[in-house]
């Protein structure tokens, strides 16, 4: 009977296969390590025998693996040849053979990376501890035409570290070309958070939604960007020799704008040239000294507060608040919302409220329209068309300035002016003008004269103590009296004498102060309240202290205090 002994595991189709574990993992696993071959190890025999027992005679020394089949046709492939001399089959080279359709060939443990900028032999010393040589892979790799093979140093130094005698499958480098050096411009990366937050968690635990925080301000000199260099492109090539081409990338980092300098201490550090506020548009951070809110104040945004100028495009909605050190300039609404500026407020078309909407600002406010509006101005309120059940105050004055410009209801207060078309209805809605009133100072003076008559009541009190225990000379010649004065009543009459001094020192200060601000109290010019129409039946005009109850309409009128009787007076207004 014919028979054939195979020296390999012919149930092996790769090196490597995948296996699923009992978990249900899938890995990659060395299929056989019976497999590996050396050159010139026999892989194969095709022996005639008289029975079975007679099979293990045949077996060759060396050989403790092996297959027993019967007798099949097979032929030999790839790093196969038949040994005439010894009747077997052996390999070529170094490899791990297999068997496919009656197929007896090597694989090549040969294994190119995707990029084939590198190649990689799978090695597993063979059942006689053989490893392939330098020599032999510089043969086959040659063959393969790869042209940038590793160094014999190199080579030789992979190999030493595999150990023949705990054997397992070692990727072993045998090939390499250059990496392409992908090149891509400067970009910059943040040196702080420019994320909104999702809110801020109030004392009790609670997040108030609206405190976003969407507004990043910096400060002059302060670190904001840290470039990244650009690095030029380099062209790489594989194994073969081949160019591998080199890409130039995109990062996608930031882009310096505006009004960042380089730090004096690191160039790669960028600086804020200005007090500001961080602007990001298409990928480029800008330090801008007017923060400018893209469409409302509201939700997405939340509570707005900057150290400038805040410019929303949109509106200011209901519930919301918008702070800025300098000016406030709204292109649309402000709806039952806070506005709170160090400079002016400026709104381009109307302000509606219940009661939460609340204007202040140290410089002028201007609206389109204000309707049941709480207005605090350093300054000047300019409106165009109408202001109806306000309750307004400023330092300047209050100017409507529209053809049919109209005050109804409310109470309007202007330390110099009020300026409309109409003021009041034809049903008589109670509306409140005053001029010539300013309340700051006057809360001021009140409080410096009470203060006045504190300390001039110290100072009576203790000269009447001084008269009571010492009598009326002392007031004569103090230093004289004192001086023939016990100890212990000099010693009280000194105090009593400092106390006095100090008291009369505090009091000359408060009427000097007191002085200062009735000064400022004064008119350059007298207030006025000019109607250019009409002035209707329930409204009441206060020219300083002095009250005047409309009882009719009146027609283009000017109104002001007669500086004799105290009392309000009109003219014709042109």
């Amino acid at each position: 009977m014919r028979k054939v002994i195979l020296y390999f595991d012919p149930a092996a189709p790769a090196i490597l296969v995948k296996k699923t574990t009992e978990s249900g993992e899938v890995k990659v696993v060395l299929s056989s390590k019976h497999n590996f071959v050396s050159e010139n190890e026999i892989v194969a025999r095709v022996v005639d025998v008289k029975s079975e027992e007679e099979i293990s005679t045949h077996i060759d020394e060396g050989y403790s693996y092996h297959h027993i089949r019967d007798y099949f046709n097979f032929s030999t492939g790839s790093g196969v040849y038949f040994d005439e001399r010894t009747k077997s089959y052996k390999s070529s080279y170094y490899g791990f053979v297999v068997i496919k359709d009656s197929k007896i060939s090597l694989i090549s443990p040969l294994v190119l990376s995707k990029d084939k900028i590198r190649a990689y032999y799978n090695i597993l010393p063979t059942r006689f501890g053989n490893l392939p040589t330098y020599n032999e892979i510089v043969e086959i790799l040659h063959a393969e035409k790869v042209v940038s093979i590793v160094t014999g140093e190199k080579f030789n130094k992979q190999m030493a570290a595999i150990d023949k005698e705990n054997p397992h499958l070692t990727r072993v480098l045998v090939a390499e070309g250059r990496d392409p050096v992908n090149g891509f411009d400067e970009y910059f990366e943040p040196l702080l958070s420019f994320e909104k937050q999702a809110g801020r968690i109030l004392a009790d635990g609670r997040m108030d939604y609206k405190e976003v925080g969407s507004i990043i301000q910096v400060q002059k000199n302060q670190e904001i960007l840290q470039a990244i260099p650009g690095v030029k492109s380099e062209d790489g090539y594989d194994i073969f020799g081949e160019k591998v081409p080199a890409v130039r990338e995109d990062k996608g980092g930031l882009k310096k704008g505006e009004n960042l300098l380089q730090s004096g201490f690191d160039p790669s550090i960028y600086v804020s040239a200005i007090d500001g506020c961080i602007s990001i548009d298409n990928n480029t951070v800008n330090v801008l000294p007017v923060a400018v809110i893209n469409g409302d104040v509201g939700l997405d945004s939340g509570n707005i507060s900057f150290n400038g100028t805040v410019h929303v495009t949109g509106s200011v909605l209901p519930g919301f608040k918008v702070q800025a050190d300098s000016d406030i300039i709204v292109d649309k609404d402000v709806e039952d919302a806070q506005l709170t500026a160090g400079g002016d407020i400026t709104v381009k078309l109307g302000v509606v409220g219940k009661e939460a909407v609340k204007l202040v600002a140290k410089g002028n406010i201007t609206a389109k329209f204000m309707q049941n509006v709480k207005v605090e101005a350093g300054k000047s309120v300019i409106v165009d068309d109408s202001i109806i059940n306000c309750d307004i105050v400023c330092y300047d004055k209050i100017s409507v300035k529209g053809k049919a410009g109209k005050i109804i209801g409310g109470k309007v207060a202007a330390l110099n002016e009020i300026k409309a078309h109409t003021v009041g209805t034809q049903t008589e809605t109670l509306t409140s003008l005053t001029v010539g009133r300013n309340f700051i100072l006057e809360s001021e003076i009140t409080k410096k004269r009470t203060e006045v008559i504190m300390v001039k009541e110290r100072v009576e009190e203790i000269n009447t103590t001084i008269k009571m225990q010492f009598g009326e000379e002392i007031f004569k010649n103090p230093k004289e009296y004192i001086k023939i004065l016990p100890a212990l009543k000099k010693k009280n009459c000194l105090l009593l004498l400092n106390d006095l001094g100090t008291a009369n020192a505090s009091l000359k200060k408060l009427i000097e102060e007191a002085k200062v601000i009735e000064e400022k109290m004064k008119f350059d010019k007298e207030p006025v309240i000019i109607v250019t129409n009409k002035i209707y039946p329930g409204v009441v005009v206060n020219v300083k202290k002095s009250v005047k109850k409309i009882d009719h309409i009146i027609d283009n009128v000017k109104f002001y205090e007669d500086q004799l009787d105290k009392s309000v007076r009109f003219v014709a207004a042109t």
